[in-house]
């Protein structure tokens, strides 16, 4: 199986475009202090215009929390010349995609449209940072809605419940310990002077990239920048954020919960993971792959095919910079069979940390890493949030090169002790949820 499924992606390696292996970065800086990075691609008929904040809800203030998150909805509220959601609109009419997001690190917005039509990508963003809306409706109005999605979820999935345990104590003493939505019984007691006296450190020019990326013409391009953001006052020049991997605590921690009712057991594992900007997470993303990933699914294969105990399994990654949490959830409507994979899971493990992996096995999982990051390549706003995400760790544009280099000489050797330093019990926090 593993043979043949070499064989079909080295059948579909080629097909990827050649536009996505030769990523050109370049920048230059307006006087107000926005930095622009571009990253053109000429042979497609589409641009992506992403604005990259370089802070997000990890910089909220201790007693507001929640604070960035907020923004994420409120960025689509309109401002002084457009109504709630005219944004969207417009780059809809024009065949075009809106997203956003806020995260732990940082934040980011784009949209995608045709090339032609950039400018009014560089106008609609440029008119979000000058006079975003920020009315007590508005904000009252999301903080509520916040407010009841969140707590709908807290009280109708044990799932949720149990994996915001368990990302709070894996994240224990760290910027990332809380959720991104802050203490969810203060979020509508949030006061608006502050929620709008923060946003003028969110739109300050100095933590904003603007990356642009897809088919542009350079000249053009530079006089839409500068009509739409030379005007927009200069920023408060921050010191250069330091990024270090946080050494979080080595304890082994176990929690049993009882609950009434409930259709199937299950077992949370959050394991602590090396920082975005360490080294070692290469070599852990791998491990991911291997353990988890569906097209691989070896611990799928050795809980259900090989021992045949007829479990689920869902796992996430958290991708943060500074820290990260591999979260794998295993449930069973048979508690013994549940056991049995803890059992079965466990000597996974300790095998990873004492015998290398196979040589087929790590060609297979490094094909698919790689095709991975060249099909991301081909997503304008992909491109966009690594090249921003590069930039905002390491402070360099050219970040192609060196991740494609260093996933290709992964070894099995590296795997090994990779596993031996991250899969040990004591860099687990395990929540037990059983049937009362």
């Amino acid at each position: 199986m593993i043979k043949a499924w070499i064989f079909c992606w080295c059948l579909v390696i080629p097909l990827v475009p050649i536009s996505a292996q030769t990523v050109t970065v370049s920048s230059f800086e307006l006087p107000n202090g926005l930095k622009v990075i571009l990253a053109p691609s000429n042979n497609m008929q589409a641009a992506a215009v992403c604005v990259y904040h370089m802070q997000g809800a990890r910089n909220d203030p201790a007693d507001t929390r929640g604070i960035s998150y907020l923004y994420q909805y409120l960025m689509f509220d309109g401002n002084e010349n457009l109504e709630p959601y005219d944004h969207v609109l417009f780059v809809n009419k024009m065949g075009g995609i809106v997203s956003g997001r806020v995260n732990y690190d940082n934040a980011v917005f784009f949209e995608t449209l045709p090339a032609q039509e950039i400018n009014v990508a560089l106008w609609l963003e440029s008119e979000r940072l000058k006079s975003l809306r920020l009315q007590d409706a508005n904000i009252d109005y999301h903080k509520n809605q916040i407010f009841n999605r969140i707590n709908r979820l807290w009280e109708s999935s044990q799932n949720f419940k149990a994996q915001t345990w368990v990302s709070s104590k894996v994240f224990e003493g760290s910027a990332y310990e809380y959720p991104l939505y802050g203490d969810l019984n203060k979020i509508r007691f949030l006061s608006n002077d502050r929620i709008r006296e923060n946003y003028r450190n969110f739109q300050d020019l100095a933590n904003i990239l603007l990356i642009i990326a897809g088919k542009f013409d350079i000249n053009e391009l530079r006089a839409g920048i500068n009509k739409f953001f030379q005007d927009i006052p200069p920023g408060r020049k921050p010191s250069n954020p330091v990024f270090s991997a946080h050494n979080q605590r080595k304890s082994f921690l176990l929690k049993n919960w009882m609950i009434e009712g409930l259709k199937r057991n299950f077992v949370v594992y959050g394991i602590k993971a090396p920082a975005k900007i360490g080294y070692n997470f290469m070599y852990f993303d791998f491990l991911r792959y291997y353990l988890t990933d569906p097209r691989f699914a070896r611990l799928d294969h050795v809980l259900n095919i090989v021992n045949k105990l007829d479990v689920e399994i869902e796992s996430s990654f958290t991708d943060y910079m500074e820290a990260n949490c591999l979260t794998i959830q295993i449930s069973a409507s048979k508690r013994i069979n549940l056991e049995k994979a803890k059992y079965v899971l466990e000597k996974e493990f300790q095998a990873l940390s004492s015998n290398p992996i196979s040589n087929s096995d790590v060609r297979a999982v490094r094909s698919m890493m790689e095709i991975d990051f060249l099909k991301s390549m081909v997503s304008l706003e992909e491109r966009c949030l690594r090249i921003g995400e590069f930039f905002h760790m390491f402070g360099e544009l050219n970040f192609f090169d060196v991740q494609l280099k260093r996933l290709r000489k992964i070894t099995s050797y590296d795997i090994m002790e990779s596993a031996k330093k991250y899969l040990v019990k004591e860099n687990q926090v395990v929540l037990n949820v059983y049937d009362k």
